[in-house]
């Protein structure tokens, strides 16, 4: 992918070379954007502008090759699997929170990344009518086999990788949120898909998300630091387009500094806004950090119907 420079501002990025398996990047200098929520930003990565960081990217990869998850068009596993080694190499992303991801394309970057590189993976899965459940697969039943979901990529070590349960639909479809720590950060990371309203498909207008955000505050205010995104399939809660903007809990998402929550990525002050996410128009997937934000990027890519998030953190 590549990174349009905003209007005034500088970039000198240099080529990165994609060698084999492995993705090395070299330094790429560009100057610190403002805090404006308008536009596309370069990369404003500095070595020496900022040495202790750590670069969080999330992304809701359209992986799944089935009729409902409207995903058609959006690139193939290579394509897909390529928008992320090349946020490797031209952002220095080393952490990539990541959803709708199919089991078998997670294998194929993973590969592509190399060794030193760590993941986490949970199934998204179908509850039943009768109370049972069974793994949601990544292709119509007459193609892929492997399982979709989300996934937690980190380079260097993980530890205390873990799913929490959290309020999911009585019927259809059940998403996982999970964490693991980033050990040569000392970062909790966690990945969130929270549930569309009408995934039960015996209670259409039915809504967890309200009871779904509050359970992974709970969760998230336990951790000393920690960095959580993801597609929380829900407008900011300042939008005057969500009707439903009830569904945040106080003190989840910041109203600005020195106020309790956690900043977004492409939070400007105080305003819980940002650039929109989803080809719908709508700002729906976020990270948020209780760490120093240096800066954030949003990026559309034709390779899904999300735009890929990625924010640096002082974590020094």
């Amino acid at each position: 992918m590549i990174h349009r420079a905003r209007k005034g501002t500088t970039v000198l990025a240099t080529l990165v070379a994609l060698g084999g398996l492995g993705v090395s990047a070299l330094a790429v200098a560009a100057t610190q954007p403002s805090s404006s929520a308008g536009g596309e930003d370069a990369m404003p990565y500095a070595i020496d502008v900022f040495p202790r960081t750590l670069q969080v990217m999330s992304w809701n990869m359209c992986g799944p090759q089935r009729a409902a998850y409207h995903c058609e068009g959006t690139g193939t596993p290579e394509e897909k699997t390529d928008v992320v080694t090349a946020q490797v190499a031209t952002g220095r992303v080393e952490v990539a929170l990541l959803q709708e991801v199919c089991e078998n394309d997670l294998a194929l970057l993973m590969s592509k990344l190399g060794p030193g590189w760590s993941k986490t993976f949970e199934g998204y899965q179908w509850l039943n009518d009768d109370g049972t459940k069974t793994n949601t697969r990544c292709g119509e039943d007459t193609g892929r086999a492997d399982r979709v979901g989300t996934a937690i990529v980190v380079k260097g070590q993980v530890s205390e990788a873990r799913s929490y349960p959290t309020t999911q639909p009585a019927a259809g479809q059940q998403t996982p949120f999970h964490c693991t720590t980033a050990s040569a950060w000392g970062v909790r990371v966690c990945t969130v898909h929270a549930t569309r309203v009408g995934a039960n498909p015996n209670d259409p207008t039915a809504d967890s998300r309200g009871a779904q955000f509050a359970e992974i505050k709970s969760v998230v205010d336990t951790f000393p630091r920690t960095v959580f995104g993801g597609d929380f399939n829900s407008r900011s809660p300042d939008d005057p387009k969500n009707t439903a903007a009830a569904v945040w809990p106080a003190g989840l998402y910041s109203t600005g500094p020195g106020t309790p929550g956690y900043q977004e990525c492409d939070q400007t002050g105080a305003s819980r806004t940002g650039r929109p996410t989803h080809t719908s128009g709508a700002k729906i997937d976020y990270i948020f950090s209780d760490q120093t934000r240096n800066w954030c990027i949003v990026t559309p890519t034709t390779k899904s119907d999300h735009s890929v998030l990625v924010e640096s953190l002082d974590v020094g």
